[in-house]
């Protein structure tokens, strides 16, 4: 069998470009399918000459004109792309008579948009294979992830059909929009939502680590993570216990396996305390402990963390550390963008509650130091809110403070019950709330203890 020949002409057909643009300039009264046609991307012509009449089609219907034959030619040859040769657009209309019939135009717009896209896939592929040429070349192979992401990314077509989109495209209205719910579809009432995003940063040694491990444990054994009791309140969840995942990207196996034999016997504790029903630790709570980090911007990597997330179907993830999830530049809005892309991806699709660990940055010029996150401005905006947690008031020289503050820096659109303090326990579960927080949450209907 030959070998593919590559120099072949572009995939195209210009008898099916003829016959859609026939149809739209010489079917008698020809506005409804002329409208159709301009629905049709004109990038998704392939002959110049056909792009022009298209555009010029699509903005005579926009001014609310007629898809006059004479009046598209003379507009379009007045845009001089063809050198102002009216006398060759008319040709080229000519051509067309005859041609189309409007029960063909969504067919024909199938095949040149697949067409279209197909040279795109070849374009897209084509520039990623040259790029990796050039790291091989150069003798750097780190950027091979995010050169294959960006083709990705490039090669994520829709193939849906726009040249016959019926009521089914059409956005909601305003009055649907209003006949839904206004419910918060809650994990756990006034905490956290269904899809919710929040990134916990602070400094080094202050419990950040023992508190999101508080949190996963907790909310798998369908227990509040702050008051240690059963998660109630308007809206709460019918199950007593959840699936949650974490995907670790600092910790050896040991180590996790010490930190979470001491917070699942706590939560063990809590729910005899509470004739709460145990989770079952076999299947509900699992962890992808990745000590060599994650690179999330490599299609591999992807897929066997996406494989995860399908397979537990978690309604929370608690990830992280953050830098160590990506070997993407996110000091940079590119690289940032691109890490907020994957996530969000994987956060909609599986509609799972998203709790990333974030590293600070050190002090400078003897200031004290902030709670954002490292990485791009993007960071500080993407979640729903953020918080850092620094020293209580007087335990700053401690070298484990006992109380810590949760300082916000990413203030959520509605308001949440976070606690403002915790204090260490060597009981129930490690970090919990000073009194008038179980005070608030009771007043909210939140806690009947």
């Amino acid at each position: 069998m030959n070998a593919e020949n590559w120099e072949q002409p572009e995939m195209c057909d210009i008898e099916a470009e003829q016959q859609i643009l026939g149809a739209a300039l010489y079917t008698e009264a020809n506005t409804e399918v002329a409208r159709m046609v301009a629905d049709i991307p004109t990038d998704a012509f392939y002959r110049p000459a056909h792009q022009l009449l298209h555009a010029t089609l699509v903005d005579v219907l926009r001014d609310g004109g007629p898809a006059d034959p004479v009046v598209i030619i003379e507009k379009a040859a007045s845009r001089g792309e063809l050198g102002g040769n009216t006398q060759r657009l008319r040709m080229l209309t000519l051509e067309m008579l005859g041609k189309g019939m409007p029960g063909s135009v969504p067919y024909f717009a199938d095949r040149i948009i697949t067409l279209w896209h197909a040279r795109t896939a070849v374009a897209e592929a084509t520039r990623m294979i040259q790029k990796l040429h050039v790291l091989h070349r150069n003798g750097d192979l780190s950027l091979t992830g995010q050169v294959v992401a960006r083709a990705r990314e490039g090669l994520d077509l829709d193939f849906t059909d726009p040249a016959a989109p019926g009521v089914s495209a059409l956005p909601p209205s305003v009055a649907e929009l209003l006949a839904g719910s206004d419910s918060y579809d809650w994990l756990i009432p006034q905490l956290f939502e269904y899809g919710d995003r929040m990134i916990l940063t602070g400094i080094e040694g202050l419990g950040k680590s023992t508190l999101l491990t508080q949190i996963a444990c907790a909310v798998t054994a369908g227990l509040h993570p702050f008051l240690a009791a059963p998660i109630t309140g308007h809206g709460a969840p019918e199950s007593v216990s959840h699936r949650v995942l974490v995907i670790d990207a600092e910790n050896l196996p040991g180590q996790l396996r010490r930190r979470y034999r001491n917070i699942v016997a706590r939560v063990d504790a809590v729910c005899d305390q509470q004739n709460h029903p145990h989770p079952d630790w076999n299947d509900e709570l699992r962890i992808e402990a990745r000590p060599d980090g994650v690179r999330l911007e490599d299609p591999r990597e992807l897929r066997r963390i996406e494989a995860a997330i399908a397979a537990h179907q978690p309604v929370l993830v608690v990830a992280g550390p953050l830098y160590r999830l990506n070997a993407l530049d996110t000091e940079a809005a590119d690289g940032a963008r691109e890490l907020v892309r994957i996530l969000d991806g994987l956060r909609v699709k599986y509609r799972f509650t998203l709790i990333l660990e974030g590293h600070i940055p050190h002090a400078a010029d003897g200031r004290s130091r902030s709670v954002r996150p490292i990485g791009s401005s993007l960071l500080l905006r993407w979640p729903e809110f953020g918080y850092g947690i620094v020293p209580g008031r007087g335990h700053e020289d401690e070298e484990h403070p006992t109380v810590v503050n949760l300082r916000q820096w990413r203030y959520a659109r509605d308001e949440r019950l976070f606690p403002h303090e915790l204090h260490h326990s060597t009981h129930g579960l490690p970090w919990t709330p000073s009194a008038n927080y179980f005070s608030l949450c009771r007043s909210r209907g939140v806690f009947d203890g």
